[in-house]
């Protein structure tokens, strides 16, 4: 599970001037120098420092990579409404790294940070729902949220969605929408998009 560096944070920490300072440095490699600031954030409460610090965990720029403490800090920043740490811990009890693997947890988390806005959860907490992993499967529920990650901007999500106008699955047909979403999906270089729409031209 690898992590970028340049992973959004919160607008209200991100006025933290050691936030600031310790995302620079990460940029930069320097990775003592920022661990010891992100600490010192952390320890005061900040969610985007405990985030970005469980990152770096993951990432195994602390120098070595330790799933079950970046879990910890993913919870506090997540449980701190952290939208982002929300999503990551999602994606560490759905795969099982740094704590024991659950769906339904997943799914919990998922939906938080999808209710949160962040596009790349509204996927997956499609995708949970659309395979009934840790929740009762729903075509319905799992088409909604991947119309909220469709216009989100997720790639994925738009080709979900656009495949699920195109079938019927979880709401009607609709070629319309689905070469709308084909056509998005497709302009942000998905090939499968680029296929399907060209298959649906040629329909109508």
């Amino acid at each position: 599970m690898k992590k970028d560096f340049a992973m959004p944070v919160t607008e209200k920490d991100s006025a933290d001037p050691a936030l600031k300072e310790a995302i620079n440095l990460l940029k930069s490699k320097k990775y003592k120098d920022a661990i010891d600031l992100l600490n010192k954030s952390a320890e005061k409460g900040n969610p985007s420092s405990q985030y970005l610090l469980g990152t770096v965990y993951c990432s195994g720029a602390a120098g070595e990579t330790s799933f079950e403490m970046a879990a910890k800090l993913f919870k506090r920043a997540a449980e701190l409404d952290q939208p982002y740490a929300q999503n990551d811990l999602g994606q560490l009890y759905f795969e099982g790294l740094g704590v024991k693997q659950d769906y339904a947890i997943a799914v919990y988390w998922f939906g938080r940070a999808a209710k949160n806005g962040i596009a790349e959860a509204q996927l997956r907490l499609g995708n949970m729902y659309q395979c009934g992993d840790g929740v009762k499967q729903s075509s319905e529920e799992a088409f909604k949220w991947f119309l909220e990650g469709a216009k989100s901007g997720n790639v994925d999500a738009q080709y979900n969605a656009a495949m699920a106008y195109e079938l019927g699955d979880g709401t009607f047909q609709d070629f319309d929408q689905a070469t709308y979403w084909y056509s998005l999906a497709a302009k942000q270089g998905d090939k499968d998009a680029k296929k399907k729409l060209k298959k649906l031209l040629v329909k109508k």
